[in-house]
């Protein structure tokens, strides 16, 4: 079993890491490092709270997809 849907195509890195979780025990919990959202906001000049909101949208897609496919 796989975290990741296997029918769309990957980059080296998560195919990199897909193949690590595979190997070994399924992680008990996941941290995500909010990391880049003022440097996201400097790179497109808006506010840094523009680039938090952003950040924020990003991490709830991610959650609703890992719902998705896990349900």
């Amino acid at each position: 079993m796989s975290w990741f849907r296997e029918d769309r195509e990957v980059s080296y890195l998560r195919s990199f890491c897909n193949n690590v979780i595979k190997a070994g025990p399924m992680p008990k919990h996941v941290a995500i490092i909010m990391d880049g959202n003022r440097r996201f906001a400097k790179k497109v000049n808006c506010a840094r709270s523009k680039g938090h909101e952003k950040g924020f949208e990003k991490l709830t897609e991610v959650c609703a997809m890992y719902i998705a496919e896990n349900q």
